[in-house]
């Protein structure tokens, strides 16, 4: 999944984005107009996507359920946005490591080519890396906690569907 627009596209003046931020009491923006998931640059017809995918499986009932639905979407969100800078993070490194390694190891594996890369990755880069695994493991656990609880409510409290 591409969530991320091309490189070109400019940062936008940070005061704009300030000033047409509205953050909701806790924080947390949900509803099909949500964009707390969202960084400027990711694509926003993929988030709907997700989250109208979320909706279509688990059908929320109430605002409760639309909430955790939501709160799901996001969670797939951003565990997908730390998979792929896992995935860009270590693509940048193998690229500088490429002939390096070609010469160490005379037609390296792709396996051989991604350990060096790893290997050679200054410690603060590495450190990086291996908190981006955590975060993306961290949001699937949600991800799965906030879908057995939606599936409890909804096999406990069954409620007439919201038009």
């Amino acid at each position: 999944m591409y969530t991320i627009e091309p490189t070109d596209c400019a940062f936008p003046d940070i005061d704009l984005l300030t000033r047409h931020t509205a953050v909701e009491e806790d924080g947390i923006l949900t509803g099909p107009n949500a964009t707390g998931a969202i960084t400027f640059c990711e694509r926003k017809g993929f988030y709907k996507k997700v989250r109208a995918a979320v909706h279509e499986q688990y059908k929320p009932a109430n605002v409760y359920q639309h909430i955790l639905a939501d709160r799901m979407a996001d969670c797939i969100w951003r565990a997908e946005r730390y998979a792929s800078f896992e995935t860009t993070a270590l693509n940048f490194q193998i690229q500088r490591q490429w002939d390096h390694t070609n010469e160490l190891v005379p037609k390296a594996s792709v396996g051989v080519h991604a350990y060096q890369a790893f290997q050679t990755m200054d410690p603060a880069q590495r450190k990086s890396l291996m908190e981006a695994l955590k975060l993306e493991e961290r949001y699937w656990r949600r991800h799965r906690t906030l879908a057995a609880e939606l599936r409890l409510i909804q096999r406990t409290c069954p409620i007439q569907q919201v038009q």
